[in-house]
């Protein structure tokens, strides 16, 4: 029983990878900027994209362990006979190039969270104009603007060296385990901040109960566009490269456990979120309409003092290191699961507990063979070569890098960074609908219906949000602000995209098949 339980524990804290990957810094500014921006009404977003997250991971987990093949692989194989690139099906192609973009303004988000965790260390903050002997408390350190570039430029080079350093070597994983300790830390502390505001009166208990329910909020003069924001949080809590992430975690692995690591793993994230949207609401918005990673600090002080905000800043550098870390690897990973061929063209598992191959030549016609003895389960072909792959992370790397060190607008390239892979999301879902609903990759266990409709739902809804934010800045443009027509034209895209993937391929029909099964 004492091993059971010991093997459990063991199989929920592999699977917190998702959640050590999920809580970046980007997770960090945009629940405090929600917070701080609309209160405490957007807390269903986080849930909504925390149930998202659940459904998409666990459908791309089940995938890669009944077929044998991870997402990018099944799509390789599923489209191999359509147009080509190079050898390649089109689709492969603009998911790695969908990756590669997506993650690299995921990458410069996590450049500018660790500088932001680096200027919220006691003695970092900027001077105000000429300088300190101006200002109304000298006791406390700051920094001159000459110091405040050198030590933007000096960190974002530090983070570059370790970055590249750990993922040459491959020793990523050597940094993790220490990393997430570091990154607990700072969960801690958001936890103890906000039980000392609630016993200050300080958590509108009531607002937290209604921020359950959908809603849109509207925009004030100071905020950002609540869809923005909205569209952030789903990005930013279930994202599209953990799909690829979590079919790698999930091989040779059950699907019992998968899901129950799974689950973990997400409550885990979103009651971090949480927490750090009921700081965000404590803080309070900005007068001139920019938010700022700094404005907890004077909350994480005024309840914890200084050694918080020092726990709040280490915690948030790791957090953001590791997240440099993940989010290359990641792209990596994803390019070699589509460009990468496996022994045989196409050969592949039937089943998890099946001994037979399915081969698929290039007429695409399909076969099966016995395994033969030698046939080595899991054996890979051509590769994608090794300067590539690493060359795919050396560049984005040195993007983010550059833009900021530059000095971009922090908090703009973490919105922008969370809205663009929001938008990319329901293009990721999609595609692991097709995957789940193809009798070749799930014949020995087919999706249940259940789960096909609470899919199909799913990626309705992203279509929704991501609609939703697209017409926002077509309206805008056309100086158009009706909120209610863009919902209603938001909502009729999504149904009208899943009505129109349903009928053009073979989805609806296996969902049906599916519903008549159960």
């Amino acid at each position: 029983m004492k091993s059971r339980v010991l093997e459990e524990a063991a199989s929920l804290l592999y699977w917190t990878m998702l959640a050590a990957c999920t809580v970046g810094p980007g997770t960090v500014v945009t629940c405090a900027r929600a917070g701080a921006e609309f209160d405490l009404q957007l807390i269903w977003a986080l849930l909504f994209a925390s149930l998202l997250a659940y459904t998409l991971q666990e459908g791309t987990a089940r995938l890669t362990i009944v077929s044998g093949k991870s997402l990018g692989q099944c799509l390789r194989v599923k489209y191999r006979n359509r147009a080509k690139i190079y050898g390649t099906a089109v689709i492969c192609w603009f998911v790695a190039v969908a990756v590669f973009v997506g993650n690299t303004l995921y990458e410069s988000n996590n450049w500018a969270g660790g500088i932001d965790a680096v200027l919220a260390m006691p003695g970092t903050s900027p001077c105000p104009e000429g300088g300190a002997l101006n200002s109304t408390d000298v006791s406390k350190p700051c920094l001159m603007p000459g110091a405040m570039t050198g030590l933007r430029v000096g960190s974002c080079l530090a983070y570059a060296i370790v970055v590249l350093a750990l993922l040459y070597w491959d020793k990523t994983d050597k940094l993790g385990i220490l990393l997430g300790m570091v990154m607990m830390m700072m969960v801690t502390l958001f936890l103890i901040v906000v039980i000392q505001m609630g016993s200050q009166g300080k958590v509108d208990g009531v607002g937290l109960l209604w921020g359950l329910l959908p809603n849109l909020p509207a925009k004030t003069e100071t905020s950002a566009d609540p869809a923005d924001i909205i569209i952030s949080l789903v990005g930013t809590t279930s994202i599209g490269f953990n799909l690829f992430l979590g079919g790698a975690m999930a091989e040779g692995k059950q699907i019992g456990g998968a899901q129950r690591g799974i689950a973990f793993s997400t409550g885990s994230a979103l009651s971090v979120s949480v927490l750090i949207l009921i700081v965000g609401a404590g803080a309070g918005g900005a007068s001139d309409g920019s938010f700022k990673i700094g404005q907890l600090v004077p909350v994480i002080e005024e309840q914890l003092g200084q050694a918080g905000v020092v726990v709040f800043a280490l915690g948030f550098i790791a957090a953001a290191l590791s997240s440099m870390l993940t989010v290359p690897l990641g792209a990596a990973l994803a390019a070699d699961s589509v460009f990468s061929e496996e022994a045989g063209k196409g050969k592949m598992r039937i089943g998890a507990d099946n001994p037979n191959f399915q081969i698929t030549d290039e007429e695409g016609t399909v076969t099966t063979e016995k395994m033969a003895e030698g046939d080595v389960e899991g054996q890979e072909g051509k590769k994608l070569p090794r300067w590539i792959y690493l060359g795919i992370m050396f560049v984005m790397v040195t993007i983010a890098t550059t833009v900021i060190a530059a000095n971009a607008d922090r908090s703009l390239v973490i919105l922008i960074a969370q809205v663009f892979n929001g938008c990319l999301l329901p293009f990721f879902s999609i595609c692991l609908l097709l995957c789940l609903n193809d009798p070749q990759f799930m014949g020995s266990s087919p999706q249940k219906g259940w789960a096909n409709i609470f899919l199909v739902i799913s990626v309705t809804i992203t279509l929704f949000l991501a609609s939703n934010v697209i017409l926002g800045k077509i309206f805008s443009v056309l100086d158009c602000s009706t909120v209610g027509l863009r919902l209603v034209l938001a909502l009729g895209i999504g149904l009208a995209t899943i009505t129109s993937l349903c009928l053009a391929t073979d989805l609806g029909r296996q969902v049906v098949r599916t519903l008549r099964s159960c």
